[in-house]
């Protein structure tokens, strides 16, 4: 007999001590990207490697979740795109897929946020809204940004930085 479940704080005590227990871990989002690339590749898919890490991201370290963002991925994907008429992933599509906000609009509104611009930061959420993108997904995304900030302040850039642009606007947000 096999039990599995996510929230082990919830089963009595005398369920818990009849059972051996095996707490799984959460896959970091890297490795992710790189096996969610392999198996593009067998199955003759191109993806864009941003597109394969917001795909990662979205799992939260589980590849049985990862592989459904990835299949849903893949049927919404162009034909087009792709020099040898291969389905193509676009980091934009699963972007717009996911209901994520790009990383451009991320800087834009934490750079309002941080100069306290108000009215700039309500104008850019609400054309995010007006987009379809939902406020709790900006709001985990200017999480994650002010998170890498912090990450670049105590231990330099990491290596999924994607653009110069990105890496240069964490570098002078660091030295703040």
């Amino acid at each position: 007999f096999l039990f599995a479940t996510t929230e082990v704080d919830k089963l009595p005590v005398t369920v818990l001590s009849r059972c051996q227990r095996f707490d799984l871990k959460r896959i970091p989002a890297p490795l992710l990207a790189s096996h969610f690339a392999m198996i593009c590749e067998k199955e003759g898919v191109a993806a864009d490697a941003e597109a394969l890490s917001m795909v990662a991201a979205a799992a939260e370290g589980s590849v049985r979740d990862g592989l459904s963002i990835l299949d849903q991925a893949i049927s919404h994907a162009d034909l087009v795109g792709s020099d040898d008429g291969r389905t193509h992933v676009s980091a934009d599509q699963v972007r717009q897929m996911l209901g994520l906000a790009d990383k451009t609009m991320q800087r834009r509104l934490l750079e309002a946020v941080l100069s306290g611009k108000g009215n700039v930061v309500l104008a850019e959420v609400a054309q995010q809204y007006a987009l379809g993108i939902e406020p709790i997904a900006m709001m985990r995304a200017q999480m994650d940004v002010v998170h890498r900030v912090t990450v670049t302040q105590i231990g330099g850039i990491g290596p999924d930085v994607r653009s110069t642009e990105e890496r240069e606007a964490l570098e002078a947000w660091a030295k703040v």
